[in-house]
């Protein structure tokens, strides 16, 4: 679907994850992974379609798949990450506050389950701080923006030069430092 954009696949893989989903009923140790798989499925439906029911279902699935994952599972904080994304899109769509903090808390979860030097912490680092901009942006509240700040800078700094993702955290921590001056004039 990602490829061709055809909406018959995207429906096929939604179908073909739900009977994968069957075959793992619980305690099955895979379980959570469906649950992710059809929560992902479920939110690109959402972002093509706009439907909030997929939206609604995805952070559902990707909830009790967080339950079958207690800490310290390696597979834990990416399915942190997952739930905070779903909540912070639903933020963006209905303002709802409560999902902006869950999100911020989740990933604080995760970034604790990926200390230095994980080699995905600056990729939390910078999900985490992209996160608490927004909610600068939405609260005005300056110590968001501190850290988001710090964050970044410590992600920049996990990153040394030739790293691939150096780049994207050098235009993470602009960003935030221009947000940062017009803020402080």
């Amino acid at each position: 679907f990602e490829q061709s954009g055809r909406h018959g696949d995207l429906e096929e893989a939604i179908s073909l994850h739900r009977e994968a989903l069957e075959l793992r009923s619980a305690p099955h140790p895979d379980r959570s992974f469906s649950l992710n798989n059809i929560a992902t499925v479920l939110s690109t439906r959402f972002e093509q379609s706009g439907r909030h029911e997929d939206l609604e279902e995805a952070i559902s699935l990707l909830r009790e798949a967080l339950e079958l994952l207690p800490a310290p599972h390696p597979g834990r904080s990416h399915f942190l990450n997952n739930i905070a994304n779903a909540l912070l899109t639903r933020f963006k769509q209905s303002g709802r506050h409560e999902d902006l903090e869950e999100a911020i808390s989740l990933l604080r979860e995760a970034l604790e389950l990926r200390p230095a030097p994980h080699p995905d912490r600056p990729n939390f680092l910078n999900n985490i701080a992209n996160v608490l901009s927004t909610r600068f942006e939405q609260s005005g509240r300056y110590e968001d923006l501190e850290e988001a700040v710090s964050l970044h800078r410590e992600a920049l700094e996990l990153r040394p030069a030739p790293h691939p993702g150096r780049s994207s955290s050098l235009n993470n921590i602009a960003n935030v430092l221009s947000k940062r001056f017009e803020q402080s004039g």
